[in-house]
């Protein structure tokens, strides 16, 4: 795990690192054991919930998927590490494409770059002329990718409607006005996107902006110091009962129930 940290800093929002609790320790307990550790304030995300299988029977296993959703890599990655890292470096850096045709190549480097407007732009362009060469292949790719295309997006607005509903508004419009930059070619892109900024902006999500950010700054005094005094504790508890009922009361609760666990 430290390992997979230490890549999660390195790489930063270029690759999402995920841990999967699997042995039936129960989520706050494993976060907690995290936090002891040093593990956490970091853009890792630990989940009881397995968002997919590996044929491995023991640990610490692991799975690699590239941004269109493919498994690339499977194994232990106490003993693949090197290939993990080799693996992200081509994925991130420099990405093989293979016999891809170069007008099908520059859809993908757009999305890569997270260009997902000039994705779709250049997407629907290729559709609409595929050439005279290999016209039926180019054209099938080019439909294959305009759905990754799709798909990117759709999957940002469910990272944005998540963070909201989970008690994270303030990363949820930092991902929002990302968004809007990376989709500025495509109108209806656009105005989805701006809808979501104009809607955390408003006076629904004001108050609980305001209740992240205080939040945040006692969760990452908890995550530096890699424990949970009493202290700690009473300033979430005194957070809950001063604000209740809200998804960032929520997330509030569960932070003193992980920080119990580390005691």
């Amino acid at each position: 795990m430290p390992a997979a940290v230490k890549l999660q800093k390195e790489f930063g929002d270029r690759i999402q690192v995920i841990f999967v609790e699997s042995q039936g320790t129960g989520h706050e307990k494993s976060v907690g054991f995290a936090l002891k550790a040093g593990w956490l304030g970091n853009q890792a995300i630990w989940t009881s919930q397995r968002p997919f299988s590996v044929a491995s029977r023991g640990l610490p296993s692991f799975a690699l998927i590239n941004p269109n959703g493919e498994v690339v890599l499977t194994g232990y990655s106490n003993r693949m590490h090197s290939q993990i890292v080799e693996e992200l470096e081509r994925m991130v850096r420099k990405p093989d494409y293979g016999d891809m045709p170069k007008s099908i190549q520059k859809i993908y480097k757009e999305l890569n770059k997270k260009e997902i407007g000039d994705a779709y732009d250049l997407a629907e362009k290729v559709i609409a002329k595929p050439g005279s060469k290999d016209t039926e292949l180019i054209l099938a790719a080019a439909q294959n990718a305009l759905e990754a295309v799709k798909g990117r997006f759709e999957n940002e607005i469910s990272r944005i409607k998540w963070l909201l509903d989970n008690g994270y508004p303030e990363q949820a419009l930092e991902l929002s006005k990302e968004l809007v930059k990376n989709v500025k070619k495509n109108d209806s892109m656009l105005e989805e996107a701006k809808t979501w900024v104009e809607k955390i902006e408003g006076k629904e999500f004001k108050e609980l902006l305001k209740l992240d950010k205080e939040l945040t700054k006692i969760e990452q005094s908890i995550y530096q110091s890699k424990e949970a005094d009493p202290r700690s504790i009473k300033k979430l508890e005194d957070f809950v009962n001063e604000n209740p009922d809200s998804s960032v009361t929520k997330r509030a609760e569960e932070i003193i129930n992980v920080a119990k666990f580390a005691q």
